[in-house]
């Protein structure tokens, strides 16, 4: 009985000492198109894959997501930021597949 405690507490000291993963951050994407031009392409392909999605524009970009909509599925978050040539675009939490991944793809 001692020796299953001991295995036991090995077990949980070495689980909690293991380094966990981080989930990785994918380099923004990046395209000449202004700010407003890319906003505009992406909510018109959202709309028509019939996607839910909101935008909160802010100076040279925005923020487009789908947090909060009844019917969508995993949150996502697309950040839009003007580095003056061209603009970065940052997609966190979306589905491979997805509209929101769909979309970015379509209109850089």
């Amino acid at each position: 009985m001692r020796s299953l405690g001991v295995i036991t507490l090995i077990s949980v000291v070495a689980t909690t000492a293991a380094p966990s993963m981080q989930p990785a951050q994918g380099s923004p994407l990046t395209t000449r198109k202004s700010a407003e031009a890319f906003a505009a392409c992406f909510a018109k392909d959202q709309d028509r894959r019939s996607a839910s999605w909101w935008f909160v524009p802010k100076d040279g970009g925005g923020t487009f997501s789908n947090l909060g909509a009844s019917r969508a599925g995993k949150a996502y978050f697309l950040v839009i930021s003007d580095r003056g040539e061209r603009r970065e675009i940052t997609i966190d939490d979306a589905a491979p597949g997805s509209a929101p991944l769909e979309g970015v793809d379509q209109c850089l």
